[in-house]
């Protein structure tokens, strides 16, 4: 079956789905238009990408039009979509060990559930200690995200990751530490509103703390108030967050950081808001 047919009957099964599409093309021109956004390609670059001219894409991107996704055009998407996945999700920080490697040929592979198998037995028999074992676990992650965005097992290992950050001094923790948190956070983004997403955001920032806590970097606390403004995580969080920086930073540059950087727009909204009632 042609791969955005799969992603339309995936659509139809949701209980609730976020949007609703009254045809199949409007969906599939929907898809091409979030792919398109979510990897910042021009149409120009995805034309490229998927050896079509301009005219064709803009075909694509247009609900009205009666001209359908061709099987083999819809099977290079799927694979031009991977393709951003891996490079947007996945890095080979140097020195990468070499099971590291193995599972990204896998994952570069398409052979996700070799990538799966082999993460899980890696994780069983590394000790708890190892230092590797947050990328590892981010690793088995991604794994089981880019064949399934909402697995239970993706989101098990990426809190593990999370959780396991803060414990490494080597000289490479600090590289490692960050691809995980941008990677995470990315999905953060991705995510709809609701539990789901409070849940990561909450990971995030403890991970984040646990990282101040151990390096004393200022820019961990930015980090953290960062994901309680975007999830958005309570008020009362956010205002806490604000006041450790204005205790380590002073009230004048943190109050410019807030009010120059869309990052803490909800943190700007909520101080107009209760001004407003003062």
């Amino acid at each position: 079956m042609p791969y955005l047919q799969e992603q339309w009957n995936s659509h139809g099964r949701q209980l609730s789905p976020l949007r609703r599409y009254s045809s199949q093309r409007e969906f599939e021109a929907d898809w091409i238009g979030t792919l398109r956004r979510r990897y910042s390609l021009s149409q120009e670059a995805l034309a490229v990408l998927a050896n079509v001219s301009v005219t064709t894409v803009q075909n694509w991107e247009n609900p009205q039009s009666r001209k359908s996704i061709a099987p083999h055009n819809q099977d290079r998407l799927r694979d031009i979509e991977r393709d951003l996945w891996i490079k947007s999700h996945v890095t080979l920080l140097e020195p990468c060990p070499p099971f590291l490697r193995a599972l990204y040929d896998l994952l570069s592979s398409n052979k996700d559930s070799s990538a799966q198998g082999l993460a899980e037995y890696l994780i069983g028999s590394m000790p708890e200690q190892d230092p590797e074992r947050p990328r590892l676990l981010h690793w088995a992650g991604l794994a089981h995200s880019i064949a399934d965005p909402a697995s239970s097992k993706a989101r098990e290992y990426q809190n593990a990751a999370l959780k396991a950050l803060g414990k490494s001094m080597t000289p490479l923790a600090a590289a490692v530490e960050n691809e995980i948190l941008g990677s995470q956070f990315e999905d953060l983004m991705t995510q709809a509103p609701g539990p789901e997403r409070q849940e990561k955001g909450s990971h995030l920032l403890a991970a984040c703390e646990r990282l101040y806590q151990r390096d004393h970097q200022a820019a961990y606390k930015w980090n953290a108030l960062e994901v309680a403004c975007r999830t958005p995580l309570p008020a009362a969080t956010q205002y806490d967050l604000l006041g450790e920086l204005n205790q380590l930073l002073g009230e004048t540059a943190v109050h410019r950081k807030i009010q120059s950087d869309d990052a803490y727009e909800a943190l700007r909204t909520a101080q107009v808001s209760s001004a407003a009632l003062n």
